[in-house]
Formats: structure tokens, C-alpha cells, sequence
């Protein structure tokens, strides 16, 4: 099964990129990235059902408070690097560069199709190693080299950075597109370590910036 991307029903203004579409500790996969459909529903009473809403509300609810309401709902256009299922591993799930590849040509066209878009939110450390290391965005800061896996964990299963803490030098910042000139990269935390709490306060200055900054668009 391949998860579909979510189109927003108004021209879409930002884009977000998750990491792949199989919920963590099951095998369910949703129809859209995000389960987002979810959000423009009822609050589901079943309790595997209303798992996927919270997912989708989480998604949603991160980004409208990030960008101080300048956009809605039905502005937001979602995918993920990966839209196809991968195996469970202990740790986070490894994202293989084949599908690597077939997720940046896939931003790339959807930034292409929508030229509204006017800011992408890549969540999560991988899926922004990813879109550096294939050339979508550079932060210049050595993040894509001390975040790049040693050569002798190639083979390990889970994704695991060469240096630890190294989303710490990107979070929150803005960054340019290769090719798209008009439109921002933000890189972020993933839907389910929002809101912050524990461990990821660590990120408090970083979200911050980001509030900060579309206040005083």
C-alpha cells in the first residue's frame, strides 16, 4: 500500500514532510500522510480510530500554532520522504536511499504543481539529513556530515546519527530551496514529540524563533 499524499481543499500555502507513513508501534498505514482526513472529521469514540484523529489534530495543531495562525487547515498540503511501508526496527525506522530519491522528486514536483506554497516544514532529523544529502537544501553548518551514519552502521536496520544532538543546529532555522527561490524550508520536530515536553524542551528557544518569526510577518 502507498499512502497518498493530502491535498488541501484551497491552494496550498505550506507543505509539510513527515517521515513515513506506518504508525510506530503497529502495522497500520493510513490512506493519507498523517491520517490528516481525520482532522475534518468528528472526534472518533473507538479508541484505535481516535488515535489516528489525534495524530492528524497533533499534525495540524503544529504548524497553525508555529505560524501564528497566518494560515489554515486548508492551506496545508502533507506528505511524507516515504510513503511506502517499511519493517519495524528498534530505534527509528531507516529510510533507504532508493526512497529517499523518489520522495525528493516528489517534493520537488509538488513544489513545482503549487507555487503557492510559500513554506515547507521537513520534521523530524532523518527526513532533514535526507533532503540535504540529496541536494534539496544545505544549512552549511556541518550538520549533513556529523549527521551522516558511520560507514559501519550502513547495514544497521535503524537510522543512526555519526554525532548526537545535531538537529539542535537546525531547528527552527529558516533555510533556501535549490531551484525554488520563493519558498522556505523550517525544519522541525515530528507530529508525535509535539508539544514539547521532557527531553524535547531542549527545543523551547527553537520554536520560539519560529513563533517569533511569523508574528512579525
Amino acid at each position: 500500500m502507498i499512502t497518498k499524499d493530502y491535498k488541501p481543499a484551497k491552494p496550498a500555502k505550506v507543505l509539510i514532510i513527515g517521515h513515513d507513513p506506518t504508525l510506530q508501534k503497529t502495522d497500520t498505514q493510513a490512506e493519507y500522510a498523517f491520517f490528516a482526513d481525520y482532522y475534518f472529521r468528528e472526534e472518533p469514540k473507538q479508541k484505535s480510530e481516535n488515535k489516528k484523529y489525534q495524530l492528524a489534530k497533533k499534525t495540524f495543531d503544529q504548524i497553525l500554532d508555529l505560524t501564528d495562525g497566518k494560515y489554515g487547515a486548508d492551506e496545508i498540503y502533507i506528505t511524507n520522504l516515504c510513503n511506502k511501508t517499511l519493517p519495524h526496527v528498534k530505534g527509528t525506522v531507516r529510510i533507504p536511499k532508493k526512497e529517499a530519491d523518489e520522495g525528493v522528486a516528489r517534493v520537488k514536483k509538488i513544489l513545482s504543481e503549487n507555487p503557492t506554497i510559500q513554506y515547507v516544514f521537513a520534521m523530524s532529523l532523518q527526513v532533514n539529513y535526507w533532503l540535504q544529502e540529496l541536494g534539496l537544501y544545505n544549512s552549511h553548518d556541518g550538520f549533513l556530515e556529523d549527521t551522516r551514519p558511520k560507514e559501519n552502521d550502513v547495514k544497521v536496520q535503524g537510522f543512526k546519527a555519526n554525532k548526537g544532538r545535531t538537529f539542535l543546529r537546525i531547528c527552527g532555522k529558516r533555510f533556501g530551496i535549490n531551484g525554488f527561490d520563493n519558498v522556505l524550508i523550517i525544519p522541525v520536530l515530528h507530529t508525535k514529540q509535539y508539544p514539547l515536553a521532557g527531553r524535547m524542551l531542549a527545543y523551547e528557544d527553537c520554536y520560539r524563533d519560529i513563533r517569533n518569526y511569523f508574528i512579525n510577518q
